[in-house]
């Protein structure tokens, strides 16, 4: 196989990687609950809703937060979404998003600086926590909406 052939499969691996399917918000209730919801609400193919701040939006999904959790859900996965504010607010794919491999499903994101590719991808989020991760815990990242190849670590 050719070097272009071999770089192009590769790319086609890169691309078609499987993002996890949507992780429900942990059962936390409101301490106020008569008070009406200010969050952006998304409603689910099967009806069901999901009340959430949607803080990011990439080329698959969008990153909601909700009393402090994160989560990534792919489009797929929203029939619609009712706005807060009546539509959707402009900027949300200037961040960048980290999913990593784990069971959780933990999403980061913010801005990603200071990369050594192979070694490590650095991101510090809106509120000046910097997270460092290894490419080995990297299921896919996406930098100003846009998805990046799996990190691939260098041989040493």
């Amino acid at each position: 196989m050719t070097r272009n052939r071999l770089s192009f499969f590769v790319m086609l691996l890169a691309a078609a990687v499987l993002l996890p399917a949507y992780r429900p918000f942990a059962n936390v209730q409101t301490v106020c609950p008569n008070c009406p919801e200010k969050s952006d609400k998304l409603i689910l193919p099967d009806g069901k809703t999901q009340l959430g701040d949607v803080i990011a939006k990439n080329q698959d999904g969008y990153v909601v937060s909700r009393f402090g959790e994160l989560r990534f859900i792919q489009f797929p996965e929203i029939a619609k979404v009712q706005w807060a504010a009546g539509k959707e607010p402009v900027g949300l794919e200037n961040d960048d998003q980290i999913l990593l491999k784990n069971k959780d499903q933990t999403v980061l994101n913010g801005t990603l600086f200071e990369n050594e590719p192979g070694k490590r991808m650095s991101m510090r989020n809106r509120k000046g926590v910097v997270y460092v991760v290894l490419p080995k815990e990297v299921l896919v990242y996406y930098q100003r909406g846009v998805r990046k190849a799996p990190v691939l670590t260098v041989p040493q």
